[in-house]
């Protein structure tokens, strides 16, 4: 069983917030894709951390305490793997997937080596390969790190692959299996079919209790409207509904309503909306 820990890049306020593309914000993508592959790696036994679990997560406003924060946070925990999910931006031109190790680190790049070839052939997005930098995320770390740049934010393929569920979907799987080979561990992955197939039955068994409930209450309202219809209103009372008493108690009064010998009205419960209806439209006057 292994330590990782999942740096979503970036914050939704501060110093370190990500890129923008077409309204597409990078810190949030980096989030989503992360909490898919946290729930991957959980699956097969992995223990997991994450420096943002929600889109709005913050880590720290300023931006050299955003990145101590996460690497930081990565060395007390002993993670035995950092993976920090980035989108890439520069010109709306350019496009594809590549994967940074710190240079220098035999580790890092092992790890970068093991998940770029998997970003490429489940995103099916352009191979930029991999890369060494000195970002401070995987420089400071004491594990094998690296930073994976998913695809162009700024790019318009780029970015409507990453804005749908099956690009982020794609993203989470090639890193996943990256790190499975690293680890020289089984693939325990659940297919995107399996996963939506899944969720479709937990949402429709819950359309299904939301349906028996409407339907439920459908009747009861029926069965009161049938029985209020049942019932005969003799005088301006309690039993009589609210709504109907204020305007039943001026037709009384001004003569329209005079009951029988005894005083009864005999109003049913369709006379009595007849006789308001007519009254809200000026027949009666004031």
């Amino acid at each position: 069983m292994a330590k990782i820990y999942i740096d979503p890049g970036h914050n939704p306020t501060g110093n370190d917030t990500g890129a923008v593309g077409y309204g597409l914000k990078e810190q949030d993508v980096s989030v989503q894709i992360g909490v898919l592959l946290r729930n991957m790696l959980i699956n097969s036994g992995q223990t997991v951390k994450m420096s943002r679990e929600n889109i709005t997560d913050t880590v720290a406003h300023e931006l050299n305490a955003s990145l101590a924060g996460r690497y930081n946070a990565a060395n007390s925990w002993n993670a035995d793997i950092f993976v920090s999910i980035h989108c890439n931006a520069a010109n709306t031109k350019a496009y594809g997937c590549e994967t940074y190790y710190c240079t220098g680190s035999t580790q890092g790049r092992a790890l970068a080596e093991c998940v770029q070839p998997h970003m490429a052939a489940e995103t099916e997005r352009y191979n930029r390969g991999v890369k060494s930098a000195n970002f401070a995320v995987i420089r400071h770390t004491n594990m094998p790190a690296i930073l994976v740049e998913t695809a162009f934010i700024d790019n318009y393929d780029d970015n409507r692959f990453l804005a749908s569920e099956d690009g982020k979907y794609k993203c989470a799987v090639a890193i996943y299996k990256g790190i499975c080979d690293y680890l020289g561990i089984e693939y325990k992955l659940e297919s995107e079919d399996e996963l939506m197939s899944r969720e479709y039955e937990e949402l429709k068994a819950e359309n299904d209790r939301q349906n028996d409930i409407i339907n439920q209450m459908g009747t009861e309202l029926e069965e009161l409207r049938n029985t209020a219809k049942s019932v005969i209103y003799d005088y301006v009372d309690d039993n009589m509904p609210e709504w109907a008493r204020p305007t039943i108690q001026k037709l009384v009064d001004k003569g329209f309503l005079k009951g029988d010998e005894e005083g009864k009205l005999g109003l049913t419960y369709d006379l009595m909306r007849m006789l308001i209806i007519n009254d809200r439209a000026g027949v009666y006057g004031k």
